[in-house]
C-alpha cells in the first residue's frame, strides 16, 4: 500500500455514533462510509450494497485498501474479506464486535438480547414491522429464547429510558444498562487496518 492510499471504512450505521466519536478524539484517523443498518433486514440487499460499495471506493484505485465494520450479516461475506486488500472486523455480529468476544460470550450464554444505541430508539419498527412480532407471541418468542433486555449503553447518546421500558414490557424480559468502552470498537477497527494494509 503506498503511503498516499489510506485505508477506507466501509461500516454499518449501527457504530456511526461511536466511530464519529473516536475520530473526532483523534483516537481514530479513518475515512469511513457508512450503509444504513436497516439493510441487515434484507440480507441479499446489505450484499449488493456493499459490493457496490466495494466497487466504488476501487473504481480510482484498484489497490484501494478496505476495512468491512461488519459481522457476518449477509452470505457473502467471507468472499469480500477474501479480496486483496481487504479485510473485516472479527466478531459475528455488532455486539460482539463492540463488547469483545469474551464479554459477548459470556452474556450470551446467560440469554441476554442486546440492544445497541441505534436500533433501542426504532426496535418497535422492527419487531413489528420487519419480523412481525405482536403482542403474546412476542413475549413467548423473547421468554423463550432469553433472559433479559441488555442495553449497550456506549455513552455518546443519552440512555432513551422510556424506549426501553416500552421494550422491556413487549418482550415480557427485564432490561439492564450495560456501559461500555470503546476500546474494543477501536482496538477491533486498528487491527483490521493492519491486516487490510499487510494484504494489500
Amino acid at each position: 500500500m503506498s503511503p498516499e492510499n489510506h485505508p477506507l471504512c466501509l461500516s454499518c450505521s449501527i457504530f456511526k455514533k461511536e466511530i464519529e466519536a473516536l475520530q473526532a478524539s483523534g483516537q481514530l484517523e479513518l475515512p469511513v462510509a457508512f450503509l444504513n443498518s436497516m439493510l441487515h433486514m434484507v440480507p441479499a440487499k446489505l450484499e449488493r450494497r456493499l459490493q457496490e460499495a466495494l466497487g466504488a471506493a476501487r473504481a480510482q484505485d484498484q489497490n484501494q485498501a478496505v476495512v468491512i465494520a461488519y459481522g457476518d450479516c449477509c452470505g457473502h461475506m467471507e468472499g469480500f474479506e477474501s479480496e486483496p486488500g481487504t479485510s473485516r472486523t472479527e466478531g459475528i455480529n455488532c455486539c460482539e464486535i463492540i463488547l469483545g468476544r469474551e464479554t459477548y460470550r459470556k452474556l450470551r450464554r446467560e440469554g441476554a438480547f442486546f440492544l445497541m444505541p441505534e436500533w433501542a430508539l426504532f426496535w418497535k419498527r422492527i419487531f413489528e414491522g420487519q419480523l412481525g412480532l405482536l403482542g403474546p407471541c412476542a413475549k413467548t418468542f423473547m421468554q423463550e429464547m432469553h433472559t433479559r433486555l441488555i442495553y449497550l449503553d456506549t455513552g455518546i447518546l443519552p440512555v432513551p429510558h422510556a424506549e426501553l421500558a416500552e421494550a422491556s414490557e413487549f418482550m415480557g424480559l427485564p432490561v439492564e444498562i450495560l456501559p461500555v468502552s470503546l476500546d474494543p470498537l477501536l482496538s477491533n477497527l486498528k487491527q483490521a487496518v493492519q491486516s487490510a494494509s499487510r494484504h494489500d
